[in-house]
C-alpha cells in the first residue's frame, strides 16, 4: 500500500509543472516529493502533511509565475491527489506491514473511488452553476460569497476530522 503513493505525488508534481514549467516550481516540487516520499515510506503522517503543504504552495507559486487564475482541469485533480496522499499514508500508517483481508481493501478502495466520485460530481455542479450564476451576481458579491463557501468548506473539513476522530 506504501508504494501507491507515487501516483498521488506524481499528480502533485504534474500538475504545477503544467502550469508554470520552470526551474523554482521543478525545486519545490522535488523538495515536497521527497518529503512526501520520506514520510510515505516511514508511515509518518505529519511529514507527508508538511510535504502536501509544500505541494499547495507549489502549485501557488506556479499560478503566480504563469499569471492565470486557478482552473478546474488542475486544481481538480491537484485536490483530489492531495487527499488521496494523505489518506493512502494514514492507511499505511494504520495497518503497517498487517496482512489484510481482500475484503477490507476492496471495501476501502470503494470508499476512495465513491468520494473521489462525489468530488468530481461536486466540482463540475458547483462550475456549471457558478457559469449560470456569475453574470447575475454584482461584481461586490462574489468575494463574499467565495467566503461563504471557504467558509463552509472549512467546516465541512472540521466536522470531518473532528467525526473521524472520534473513531479512534
Amino acid at each position: 500500500m506504501t508504494y501507491w503513493v507515487a501516483i498521488p505525488i506524481t499528480v502533485l508534481l504534474a500538475v504545477p509543472l503544467w502550469t508554470a514549467p520552470s526551474w523554482p516550481v521543478l525545486f519545490f516540487g522535488a523538495i515536497f516529493g521527497l518529503l512526501c516520499a520520506a514520510g510515505a515510506l516511514g508511515r509518518w503522517l505529519p511529514l507527508v502533511t508538511a510535504g502536501s503543504s509544500l505541494a499547495v504552495m507549489d502549485y501557488a507559486l506556479a499560478l503566480w509565475l504563469s499569471g492565470e487564475s486557478v482552473n478546474v482541469l488542475g486544481a481538480a485533480p491537484f485536490g483530489l491527489a492531495l487527499v488521496l496522499l494523505l489518506d493512502l499514508t494514514e492507511f499505511a500508517g494504520r495497518f503497517g506491514t498487517a496482512r489484510l483481508a481482500a475484503t477490507l481493501l476492496r471495501a476501502q478502495i470503494a470508499f476512495w473511488l465513491g468520494r473521489a466520485a462525489v468530488a468530481i460530481a461536486a466540482v463540475v455542479v458547483l462550475t456549471l452553476s457558478a457559469a449560470m450564476f456569475a453574470p447575475a451576481i454584482p461584481l461586490i458579491g462574489r468575494p463574499i460569497i467565495a467566503g461563504f463557501g471557504a467558509a463552509i468548506a472549512f467546516g465541512a473539513a472540521m466536522r470531518g476530522g473532528i467525526a473521524r476522530g472520534s473513531d479512534d
